[in-house]
């Protein structure tokens, strides 16, 4: 059984369809990848298949369960097996980077001890090469900086599945090798990664399945 099958999705946005009808599936361990010119609608296809995005019409199934209609139980196991790289990096403006970190364990984690929670953060963060304090909010940081904090919020619950989307915009080369080292050891343990990119040397870089979106409809 495929870790995820789309089954005619389709997205309506205002009085646009912009995902027109796609049906795929992904294989767990592997890694795929979606491509296409800006507005060919990849990004909410990545957020459909993430269920970030509720389809207009057709399934998104996650382990063979419709992820709009499974039970609880399956959605917090969903939740908690899958994390999301947003190409903003979408962290809370409100919160420090020790709290937006902090977030995802508390969820995730609820009997993790605080002490524990800190020590997991700190590992994160050395992991993704972020050295600055962790009582700065996101506006102290610089977008490379924020762009790292969104990884290490990504990996701090070991998640099977890892969504991207643009991963490397805002990156400078040194940031970016850190997240290709980090992605080649995701990818190598096992587990499977979604992305979206339009940067050539990222999509050679992770290779995978590659899928052309054109319009909203699968063309390759």
């Amino acid at each position: 059984m495929a870790l995820f099958t789309l089954e005619d999705v389709r997205f309506n946005s205002r009085s646009k369809e912009v995902v027109r009808g796609i049906s795929m599936e992904i294989e767990a361990g592997s890694v795929t990848g979606l491509t296409g010119k800006s507005g060919s609608g990849k990004s909410t296809l990545l957020k459909l298949i993430a269920g970030i995005l509720v389809p207009s019409g057709g399934k998104v199934l996650y382990k063979g369960n419709d992820i709009q209609t499974m039970s609880n139980a399956k959605n917090k196991e969903f939740r908690r097996e899958c994390a999301f790289v947003f190409q903003d990096s979408a962290l809370w403006a409100n919160q420090d980077i020790q709290q937006n970190l902090n977030l995802p364990l508390q969820t995730h984690n609820p009997k993790m001890s605080a002490q524990d929670r800190l020590l997991r953060i700190k590992e994160v963060c050395e992991l993704v090469k972020y050295e600055r304090p962790l009582h700065l909010r996101p506006v102290d940081l610089s977008m490379g900086e924020q762009k790292k904090i969104a990884f290490a919020r990504a990996f701090i619950n070991n998640p099977e599945v890892l969504f991207l989307d643009e991963c490397t915009e805002s990156l400078d080369r040194k940031g970016g090798a850190v997240i290709l080292e980090l992605l080649d050891g995701f990818i190598k343990n096992g587990k499977t990664v979604i992305y979206v990119s339009h940067n050539s040397f990222f999509i050679h870089s992770v290779a995978g399945k590659i899928h052309v979106i054109e319009e909203g409809l699968l063309s390759e």
